[in-house]
């Protein structure tokens, strides 16, 4: 039986069987090898440059998420803050000056101390301050028959004039409403110069009020230790609402501690 060959079979036997061919091959796989070789080299340095920019980027990242934390806790803080502020403010009124105590406070307005005519059964008890620059309504000029109104008057230092260090009874007193931002209430203490613990002073001083025989009601105000008077008031003696020196009285105010017929002091606090 006769057998039958490819003619490129027999070719390739007839190769493989010459050196220089096969030398051939083999040099043909190294260059192949080497190309493949030199594509993964590249390959393997872009990756390890990817890599690196991978890491740098991942860096990048962190610092910036470092930073976002850092921002955000600042945000935070400065919004506990705001809250803080927004939840906290009072208001006091500083009798017998006309600026308000540097630091704890800033002023809102200066005026004039103010209120009903000390004479006056129907007089209101509160002192108030009027602002040194009014702005008027649209009712400033209505017309009324009687005198069926209130009446606000300036307010003048009485007795004992040395108390609150005046020339004279016929000085008129200033006043100055101060915020204070960082506190949230104040107080008004009678018979101390000091604050109790755990509250800070805003001003001290004497203790004031109307006159006893007045048929017109008032209340205790804290008048300034160092007061001041507006310029040229006391060239007039008008009355109006009066500020006088507060003695204690025993009885039912015991004695001790207190003591009787004492001119009493006063601190204005905040907490």
């Amino acid at each position: 039986m006769l057998l039958f060959f490819p003619v490129r079979l027999v070719q390739m036997r007839i190769l493989l069987s010459d050196p220089q061919f096969i030398q051939q091959e083999l040099t043909r796989f190294q260059s192949e090898l080497q190309e493949i070789q030199v594509k993964y080299n590249t390959q393997n340095t872009e990756l390890s440059d990817l890599k690196v920019k991978y890491n740098t980027q991942n860096t990048e990242l962190s610092d910036l998420k470092a930073k976002y934390d850092i921002q955000n806790t600042k945000l935070a803080e400065l919004q506990v803050k705001y809250d803080a502020q927004g939840a906290k403010g009072a208001v006091i009124t500083r009798w017998g000056r006309n600026d308000c105590p540097a630091n704890i406070t800033t002023k809102v307005y200066s005026g004039t101390a103010g209120g009903s005519y000390f004479y006056h059964t129907g007089a209101a008890a509160d002192y108030v301050c009027m602002p040194d620059n009014p702005i008027w309504g649209p009712h400033k000029d209505v017309l009324i028959t009687g005198e069926s109104v209130g009446y606000m008057y300036g307010a003048e230092y009485e007795e004992p004039n040395t108390l609150f260090g005046m020339p004279n009874d016929a000085e008129d007193v200033p006043c100055a409403v101060c915020l204070i931002t960082q506190y949230a209430v104040s107080l008004m203490i009678p018979g101390r110069t000091e604050c109790y613990p755990g509250w800070t002073e805003v001003y001290h001083g004497d203790l004031a009020a109307g006159y006893h025989g007045h048929p017109a009601a008032s209340q205790y105000v804290c008048v300034d230790g160092n007061p001041q008077a507006i310029p040229r008031g006391g060239n007039h003696d008008e009355n109006g609402k009066l500020f006088y020196g507060v003695k204690s009285k025993c009885g039912s105010l015991p004695c001790p501690p207190y003591e009787d017929g004492k001119f009493l002091s006063c601190v204005v606090c905040m907490k």
